[in-house]
């Protein structure tokens, strides 16, 4: 029995290491920090978030507690989503502004003649293969990805940044545009490191006539036990000679850095703003659908389309209670409210969403 068990545990260690080890990434040496050393939100090593990111699992809603949560992470509700599946030959020359959303955070974004993937994850949200499943498959596969200019990473959690889409992009011409102390860990991904660029807030990136530029953003880090708030976390504006698009990335609410990035850099054609993930049990760590709609009126948005919902179960609530409340709380603030379809080419000011999640 106990030859059993020793044999086991040897398993178990030797796909720990031949599997999940990878997944967790290089944190970012000393050196590699050294250049945000003297930034206010950087001490003793680490980033400082803007607000307190501590969990409550006394205050959880939605569920029995934190441990039906967790569990309801092995065991994701299958949904059969509308979708139009994408292939390798779906896509032309990029469109002035266009939108496809492929699940969660992860969209490809046409803009300025560039075509873009903003926290492309095509399978789960962990770096065990049956922890936070999908819900919904992705409308295309890695091997289906289009010719890609700019791959756009917000920060390093595995919802957001995913291994296997990176290894599949790696020897492509892209460019990575990744915050502050995240490239290392591409660079042990095997991504060249003349195709990475570190953006720290207010830096920006430019291509041809495409600025992308880092903005602020409220939330934390990590992969493993030891490297939490290692990297930053960042939101993006994208800006052509005559579009412009926001992506908030992870954030929580914070009472100033959008109104200054809707002045600085709105009105935004489209913003692509989390609107789920919220709990009362970590009340900082995401918007609450009131505060995303907030944050595109604060931003300056014409059109909002959702992200970061609908394919992982990530807070314990319904699937669709976050778009259901977003968009009653955005028709009642005359905030125009969008909705595509898993694979859809969505237009922003000329495509007409339906309200298929109902």
């Amino acid at each position: 029995m106990l030859k059993i068990l020793f044999l086991l545990l040897l398993l178990f260690l030797g796909w720990a290491v031949f599997f999940v080890w990878p997944q967790l990434g290089s944190a970012p040496t000393e050196q590699d920090l050294r250049p945000y050393a003297e930034k206010p939100y950087f001490k003793d090593g680490r980033f400082i978030p803007p607000k307190d990111m501590s969990v409550h699992s006394e205050k959880m809603t939605g569920s029995s507690g934190m441990m039906a949560f967790l569990l309801s992470a092995f065991f994701p509700e299958k949904l059969n989503l509308p979708r139009e599946t994408l292939h390798a030959d779906s896509f032309g020359a990029p469109a002035p502004l266009a939108v496809y959303w492929l699940g969660h955070s992860s969209f490809i974004l046409e803009i300025g003649g560039k075509r873009l993937l903003t926290d492309p994850v095509l399978g789960n949200a962990a770096p065990i293969p049956f922890m936070f499943g999908r819900r919904a498959d992705a409308p295309l596969k890695r091997t289906a990805l289009p010719q890609t200019d700019i791959v756009l990473i917000s920060h390093n959690h595995y919802d957001h940044l995913e291994r296997s889409t990176i290894r599949t992009l790696k020897n492509t011409d892209a460019v990575f545009i990744v915050p502050a102390g995240l490239g290392r860990t591409l660079r042990g991904w095997g991504v060249k490191p003349q195709n990475i660029r570190e953006l720290d807030w207010g830096d920006s990136f430019q291509s041809d006539n495409l600025t992308v530029t880092a903005v602020p953003a409220s939330h934390y880090t990590g992969r493993s036990g030891w490297d939490k708030n290692k990297t930053h976390w960042n939101g993006y504006v994208l800006q052509s000679k005559d579009k412009r698009a926001y992506f908030s990335g992870d954030t929580g609410y914070e009472e100033t850095f959008f109104k200054q990035i809707g002045r600085e850099y709105g009105p935004f054609d489209v913003a692509l703003i989390e609107i789920d993930a919220w709990n009362e049990g970590w009340p900082n760590l995401h918007l609450f659908p009131h505060q995303a709609v907030r944050v595109a009126q604060e931003t300056r948005a014409k059109e909002m389309i959702p992200a970061h919902w609908g394919v992982f179960n990530l807070a314990a609530h319904p699937w669709n209670e976050s778009v259901k409340t977003t968009a009653r709380l955005a028709q009642e603030q005359n905030v125009k409210f969008s909705t595509p379809k898993l694979g859809e080419k969505f237009l922003p000011g000329e495509t007409v969403s339906s309200r298929w999640w109902e």
